[in-house]
């Protein structure tokens, strides 16, 4: 996962932004304040200073302004201010930043000019503590937002990584009374609950196998002795010969069920030849395409080892076979072994989209005027697959029909 998409850096990206728009707000604020003591006070000081040295101008007396101000009358007004509107004024005179006050009584024009020397020192002063603190603010936000959002989020990191590891003891905030804690019961409720299907599903499996064995046994006995005692009639001892392979396939089948149940890692997995194995599974359903205008065909591209369990590897191979032996009216079934993959590809009418789209999910047909099967052998299939870790996908023939690709893991071949 990127860091900009984790839990943590959203927190603290919303406090560094809920600080920007505070900060933000108060620096406008600021701003606007400065400039209406500038307008306000300065400007209505001067009005006031103003008033008074105009009317001891027009009573004749001394009108001296104070130290920070001057006072002009008629054509003394400097030639900057000539033709300035009555009302206050910035600008600067002899490179010196002024405010000025143009004033009219009667046929007189006067000026007051204050420097602003001063107050554009205090000004800069008050604009540099201003962007500091916005500074300082935006680098505490960050400092605070990620302190926070680490310590919001250790929780959940922590549950996150129980569950992850697969931690048999209670999960940790299962007491707490927040979110986290909630969610800490709610995964415990939930992992209960697949533990015990699981459990179910393993001990079902197991009681199934067992119980099929006892009869298989029975029928594979029973079979072997007829095959001995039809030796004078080859025909119905070719009967007894299929019933026998029929009950040794399906013992293996449900061994391999029991396999199929139990974890991967669980498994001892022996080195499987495929090239042998393979030409069982072709053997074995050899007897679907009696009668039928179709070829079975093996290519060993390459021979190819691998850790399997052989009971899985064969189910696999065989579901893919049978199908493709089932439902090839006329043409090949070729079955292709190359170093890294096994490809079964047949003639057959291929499979419509609709179906496609859910090929490997249970109780799908492969059509509608399908008569094969229940539609389990895929989804089998599938999670035989999953299950060695191989992947499995289908593709439409070049020539027509279907194709189905076993990918074998780099990591396993040998």
């Amino acid at each position: 996962m990127k860091a900009e998409y984790t839990l943590k850096h959203r927190i603290a990206r919303a406090f560094v932004l809920l600080a920007i728009v505070l900060a933000g707000f108060y620096l406008l604020a600021s701003y606007v304040a400065v400039e209406v003591i500038e307008s306000q006070v300065i400007g209505g000081r001067m009005e006031r200073i103003a008033d008074t040295l105009i009317g001891r101008q027009l009573r004749h007396e001394p009108a001296e302004p104070p130290p920070d101000m001057r006072f002009y009358v008629n054509e003394n007004i400097p030639r900057e201010l000539l033709g300035k509107p009555r009302g206050l004024h910035e600008l600067v005179i002899n490179r010196q930043p002024v405010q000025a006050l143009i004033k009219v009584e009667g046929s007189e024009r006067f000026a007051v000019v204050q420097e602003l020397d001063e107050f554009e020192h205090t000004e800069f002063v008050i604009y540099s503590a201003l962007a500091i603190g916005f500074i300082s603010s935006m680098l505490l936000a960050v400092v605070l937002g990620y302190g926070t959002a680490r310590r919001m989020v250790a929780p959940l990191t922590t549950l996150a990584e129980a569950v992850g590891n697969g931690q048999p003891a209670p999960l940790p905030s299962l007491a707490a009374m927040d979110e986290i804690g909630v969610l800490a019961r709610a995964l415990t409720r939930r992992t209960d609950e697949l533990q015990r299907f699981l459990e179910r599903e393993r001990l079902f499996a197991g009681d199934v196998s067992h119980e099929l064995r006892t009869p298989l046994t029975i029928m594979l006995g029973a079979a072997e002795l007829l095959e001995v005692q039809l030796e004078d009639r080859p025909k119905q001892q070719e009967i007894a010969r299929r019933l026998q392979r029929v009950a040794r396939d399906t013992a293996e089948r449900v061994s391999a069920l029991l396999w199929l149940s139990r974890a991967p890692e669980k498994l001892g997995m022996p080195a499987v030849m495929l090239g042998p194995l393979i030409r069982q599974e072709i053997e074995r359903y050899q007897s679907l395409l009696d009668g039928k205008p179709v070829t079975c065909r093996f290519e060993e591209q390459a021979q190819v080892s691998l850790r399997a369990r052989p009971e899985l590897a064969a189910i696999a191979v065989g579901n893919l076979v049978r199908n493709a032996c089932q439902h090839t009216e006329q043409g090949e079934v070729l079955v292709a072994l190359q170093p890294d993959a096994i490809v079964i590809s047949d003639t057959g009418p291929g499979l419509p989209d609709q179906v496609v789209a859910r090929l490997f999910e249970r109780f799908v047909h492969g059509g509608a005027e399908s008569a094969h099967g229940n539609g389990m052998g895929l989804s089998i299939v599938k999670r035989v697959a999953d299950h060695l870790g191989w992947t499995i996908r289908y593709e439409r023939a070049p020539e027509g029909g279907s194709r189905f690709v076993l990918k074998l893991p780099p990591a396993q071949q040998s």
